[in-house]
């Protein structure tokens, strides 16, 4: 069993902002982005050899490729209170919570466990290059990328997702078994949600800078060849309809704090004598009626802002300290014409038409056209470097700075 963990780093690059949406990509196995979209994504599996070429073209030259990450650095990361992760063992299988000290975390060469690390692209940045690859996918559904370190044999046992999932080979070897099968019950008397029968469809042995992706409900297994594997897991959000409209209307509830006709009281001059006093007025049903057609209830777009807000939200645990930021307006105004201004990596962005909502924030609201020009660079490009006219105290992109949720980049 050999440790990949010596080997040189492999150092990814950055996606273009300007993302060739209808040319074939290696990460693809060839496939334009349109044509996986319209062939797989959603529908069925696909493996890719070669997907991330430099580790193919490093062997040819004699030399060995690694992860982008250590695990010394990702012993370290798992040590953070502020990051999710998960120690699975199995034989038998048992589950614990971090953050962990690294004495508490088996060596490389144990065999049969694994370490899970949520949310990497918010802690290292060579995870947040990889995850840019992955936005010709929209932001609203992409969730963040996951790091699986493991001794030989360790996994998380047969199991299905509900989402799509990208599961990139970075160091070491790991045999990946699918079945498409139906029954995805699953074993009651496990600390896991495994499934109670597996009956493996295919099987393939991953090298470093292979990929495996996975539609919903694809029951698989992957399991640890070597010390120090690692698999760089890109998965995505997919809430129930419930959450979203949920969601939708929660947030709208709370608009309709701004309408002033809604704060009158109900009144009924016309209200009749009633024989059945028990039942709900006719006329305050009437009018209700009329409340709730003028607030377009029946529309999509009058809930579309509160869903926005809604998966503009960032995870649970992320954490931002807006402390060092500690710029006066002027100060900030004049760093803004010399520095490019950039999201934190935990800050969620996402538009409706013109309007950016950032951490379940409308940012562009009453904003000036230049603020709102910047929001819209921050969404779409994830950066803004330029100057704001008259900077007002007031100003949406210098509140998101001092809350932590902007940077400069460094």
């Amino acid at each position: 069993m050999t440790a990949f963990y010596l080997s040189k780093s492999y150092n990814p690059p950055q996606a273009p902002q300007n993302l060739p949406l209808d040319l074939p990509w290696a990460l693809l196995g060839g496939n334009s982005p349109q044509q996986f979209m319209k062939a797989y994504w959603h529908k069925r599996p696909l493996l890719v050899r070669g997907a991330i070429p430099a580790f193919e073209i490093s062997k040819k030259l004699g030399e060995t490729l690694g992860s982008a990450i250590s695990s010394e650095e990702l012993f370290k990361i798992a040590g953070e209170d502020t990051l999710e992760s998960r120690l699975i063992k199995a034989n038998p299988w048992t589950f614990s919570s971090g953050p962990f000290k690294k004495k508490s975390i088996p060596s490389l060469e144990t065999p049969d466990w694994t370490l899970l690390l949520q949310g990497m692209e918010a802690r290292h940045p060579a995870a947040a290059k990889v995850l840019s690859w992955f936005r010709f996918i929209p932001d609203a559904r992409l969730d963040d990328l996951m790091i699986s370190i493991a001794g030989p044999g360790g996994g998380v046992g047969p199991h299905f997702d509900s989402y799509d999932v990208f599961l990139i080979q970075m160091s070491g070897r790991r045999r990946w078994r699918i079945s498409e099968q139906e029954d995805l019950s699953l074993n009651p008397d496990l600390p896991l949600k495994i499934l109670q029968k597996f009956e493996v469809e295919q099987e393939w042995d991953l090298e470093p800078g292979d990929m495996l992706y996975l539609p919903p409900h694809i029951a698989h297994d992957g399991i640890s060849l070597d010390a120090g594997c690692q698999t760089w897991s890109v998965g995505f959000r997919s809430p129930t309809y419930k959450e979203i409209l949920q969601e939708g209307l929660w947030n709208l509830a709370e608009s309709l704090e701004d309408i002033p006709e809604l704060q009158k009281r109900f009144a009924d001059p016309k209200q009749i004598a009633s024989k059945s006093a028990e039942q709900l007025p006719e006329e305050l049903i009437k009018q209700v009626a009329q409340k709730l057609k003028g607030l377009k209830l029946d529309r999509v777009e009058t809930l579309l802002p509160g869903i926005a807000a809604y998966l503009s939200e960032p995870k649970p645990q992320a954490y931002f300290d807006g402390k060092k930021n500690g710029l006066s307006l002027e100060e900030f105004a004049h760093q803004l014409a010399k520095e490019t201004l950039k999201p934190h990596p935990q800050t969620r962005l996402l538009a409706l038409g013109a309007r950016i909502y950032c951490n379940g924030e409308d940012m562009t609201n009453g904003q000036s056209s230049t603020t709102k020009t910047a929001w819209r660079s921050l969404a779409s490009k994830k950066q803004f470097r330029g100057s704001i006219n008259s900077l007002q105290p007031d100003n949406s992109l210098f509140d998101a700075f001092l809350a932590g949720w902007l940077i400069f980049q460094d």
